[in-house]
């Protein structure tokens, strides 16, 4: 089992390279027909702003406790499989 510094460590890595694949489809947005560019953005924001919250709980994480970590490791984990689930599926509708 992860301490929580090696966790939180992780997590970064992770969130990091979410950013990078986030960017790199957000590049690809010009290649997309005026019809799905509506769509292609609002899925883009969403996926910002699910970004966004998995680095407030990573933040929240770092501060925690030692008593406390493990429960919001839990809220991590939640937030992080629906960052995983939106980019999965935005991937597969624009790709």
């Amino acid at each position: 089992m992860l301490t929580k510094d090696e966790y939180v460590a992780e997590m970064k890595k992770r969130l990091d390279a979410w950013s990078l694949e986030i960017e790199a489809l957000q590049e690809r947005g010009h290649e997309i027909k005026e019809d799905a560019k509506v769509k292609y953005q609002e899925q883009l924001a969403m996926l910002h702003a699910k970004r966004e919250e998995g680095e407030r709980k990573l933040e929240e994480l770092q501060l925690a406790a030692e008593s406390n970590w493990e429960h919001l490791k839990l809220e991590f984990d939640n937030v992080w499989e629906a960052l995983k689930d939106s980019f999965n599926t935005f991937k597969s509708h624009f790709n």
